[in-house]
């Protein structure tokens, strides 16, 4: 009987592993793909396995090790048909563990970058994939925003009022284009208003005229010329 070549062996797992990821069988396939990798890292099939590995972990929940395994498709395997989806999903890995916004936000910032890297490497990629990696950058940004916002609200209603504008001014530098963008320029300038600070409170209004009141809701609208009925003549 003839002996069985390292690649046709490699090649015989690579089957088994596929038949096991059609059946669902998570960690059989990731033991198999594995194995590929182990015994033939420059074979044809590798880039596959590879992804296909990080795919069984990803549907398996195992998220972070599953972008470590997307990260090797592209790193080991940049030119392969399978780098660009690799990119895409290292982002969807780390969106998943992605917590609540008040807790910390690693994981979100991660997803942020890899999404990011994925627009800007692969503008050739589905159109679908680009359309999802926008959306969830604009996801993660509103989040992201979201919990520098809460922390301002924070202090906001513990009466420290310099530590709440650290938290909205944050929120207007770096996330000006989300949907709490106005009302953190509004809380700025209610809060300057009531620390006597009127030239600061004018600013930031007019910076709320001229950037946000198209999106701002009629509460928001209604407080900010309320607060400017009550400012003094400049």
């Amino acid at each position: 009987m003839a002996k069985t070549t390292p690649l046709g062996n490699a090649e015989k797992l690579f089957a088994d592993g596929k038949a096991a990821y059609a059946k669902q069988d998570w960690l059989e396939a990731i033991r198999l793909f594995e194995e590929v990798r182990v015994q033939s890292p420059a074979s044809t099939i590798a880039a596959e396995a590879t992804y296909l590995e990080a795919m069984a972990r990803f549907s398996s929940d195992m998220f972070s090790s599953a972008a470590l395994d997307f990260h090797a498709v592209r790193r080991n395997y940049p030119n392969s048909p399978f780098a660009s989806r690799a990119q895409y999903m290292a982002g969807e890995s780390y969106y998943q563990i992605s917590p609540r916004p008040e807790l910390d936000q690693a994981y979100t910032t991660l997803a942020l970058s890899e999404f990011q890297i994925f627009l800007r490497d692969y503008t050739n990629a589905a159109p679908a994939l680009l359309d999802s990696a926008q959306k969830r950058i604009v996801e993660i940004r509103t989040k992201l925003a979201e919990k520098f916002f809460l922390s301002g609200q924070l202090y906001d209603k513990l009466e420290d009022p310099k530590s709440a504008l650290v938290y909205y001014n944050r929120v207007l530098d770096s996330y000006y284009d989300t949907p709490l963008a106005p009302e953190s320029e509004l809380r700025v300038a209610e809060l300057q208003f009531d620390r006597k600070k009127m030239n600061d409170a004018r600013q930031a209004l007019d910076a709320f005229d001229a950037k946000y009141l198209k999106d701002a809701t009629t509460d928001e609208r209604q407080r900010a010329l309320h607060l400017r009925s009550k400012l003094p003549n400049p």
